[in-house]
């Protein structure tokens, strides 16, 4: 069993970093500190967050430092990823070498930051929360429901997140009741983990997956090479969140035939979690605690057992 976090209290510190890409508005962080502060919460900010470097927001040298000081302070209640974006897979081979504290914590985030979500999970783990980012939300780019949902989560004041699913294949319409943990998260980064020494364990799991600015092609072929890994062969599960086509794109319905597609060659239950990824609505999804997932009625409860 993975660990709980605690919830956050009034006076909490959290950790705010960005291990992955650049791109925020100059402003962000500065919202971010406003918006921590509103909540209560004691924002804890590098000053030297952003860097010079070719594709993320620092060296690998300064967001590895940044990274494992934000785990190891154990002054702080959390860890708040600013944006996803690219850079995680590249801090990989260092962090391998840590040890775990001997306290665990919230850690949040999505997209990019999935390797540190399988990280923490198979080899610290930890409980973690698939959940906005720190820059989403400074930013209100997803609905006040997500929000405040969020909010919810992290202080403790829900005990069980309750999420409606849509069949698709006929597995999904039996009548059972699965529990297990949720795994997984973006679909890219799931994929990139294979034959890695932090390769996703999906076995008796409920694997999600979602995805940003890929192409229907692109979409099956990272689908046709988990099936051809190996990895959903034990599978309890399989979780569709949203799959967003790219601005230019206007790939929406095949993406979604794809999915369809997919689902019906499969033997395990598939099913669309929707509300959960890169779009307007981004709920909190926590991973690796107690989940049951009830066919018939098609929902997923999960415990926050923090």
């Amino acid at each position: 069993m993975c660990k709980a976090w605690r919830p956050l209290t009034p006076g909490t510190a959290v950790d705010v970093i960005a291990p992955a890409g650049a791109g925020c508005a100059p402003d962000t962080v500065e919202k971010v500190k406003i918006l921590l502060q509103s909540w209560q919460l004691l924002p804890r900010i590098s000053p030297n967050l952003f860097g010079d470097d070719l594709l993320c927001a620092n060296t690998d040298e300064n967001r590895f430092k940044q990274l494992t000081e934000a785990l190891y302070n154990s002054e702080s209640g959390a860890v708040w990823c600013l944006r996803g974006g690219y850079g995680c897979t590249r801090l990989m081979p260092e962090l391998l070498k840590l040890k775990a504290p001997e306290t665990n914590k919230l850690f949040i985030g999505f997209s990019d930051i999935t390797t540190l979500h399988l990280f923490l999970q198979q080899k610290w783990y930890w409980q973690t929360l698939h959940g906005p980012s720190a820059n989403q939300v400074a930013h209100r780019r997803i609905d006040f429901e997500s929000i405040q949902e969020f909010r919810n989560v992290i202080f403790g004041k829900v005990h069980e997140l309750v999420f409606s699913l849509y069949p698709l294949n006929d597995a999904a319409n039996q009548t059972t009741l699965i529990r297990a943990p949720v795994v997984g998260g973006n679909l890219t980064l799931v994929q990139a983990s294979l034959a890695t020494p932090w390769q996703i364990e999906t076995k008796d799991k409920i694997l999600f997956l979602e995805e940003v600015n890929e192409a229907a092609y692109r979409i099956d072929r990272m689908l046709q090479h988990l099936q051809q890994s190996g990895i959903l062969q034990h599978v309890k599960a399989v979780l569709f969140g949203d799959f967003v086509p790219g601005k230019k794109s206007n790939d929406i319905e095949l993406i979604q035939c794809v999915l369809k597609h997919f689902a019906q060659a499969q033997s395990c239950p598939i099913l669309h979690c929707l509300g959960i990824g890169h779009g307007e609505k981004n709920r909190s999804l926590p991973l690796a605690t107690k989940a049951e997932l009830a066919l018939g009625t098609q929902q997923l409860m999960i415990k926050i057992t923090g």
